[in-house]
């Protein structure tokens, strides 16, 4: 089943798809490496820099997934995506 995209933002080194239940970070040659993330599993989400910013998600076993050379814009957007839908599902401190 096929689930509706809410936010995506393209860096210099993946993508961001933002789902309804999880986050999919996608990286590689026609993004065949996908790493899909539960809401549950993302602890934090930050944005540093203001031309090519590079969004951090921090996941609760330690590791951080870094999108580099990001718009703004699509940063911000992904962030708030990721923080309503972490909100609405009771998850979000």
């Amino acid at each position: 089943m096929e689930q509706r995209l809410l936010a995506q933002g393209a860096g210099n080194n993946g993508v961001i798809n933002v789902y309804p239940d999880r986050v999919e970070f996608r990286t590689g040659w026609n993004s065949e490496n996908a790493d899909s993330l539960g809401l549950k599993q993302i602890a934090n989400v930050s944005i540093r820099g203001l031309v090519n910013c590079t969004l951090t998600i921090e996941v609760n076993d330690g590791r951080r997934l870094n999108v580099e050379r990001m718009a703004l814009p699509d940063a911000r957007h992904v962030k708030a995506a990721v923080e309503a839908q972490k909100q609405k599902a009771g998850l979000y401190e």
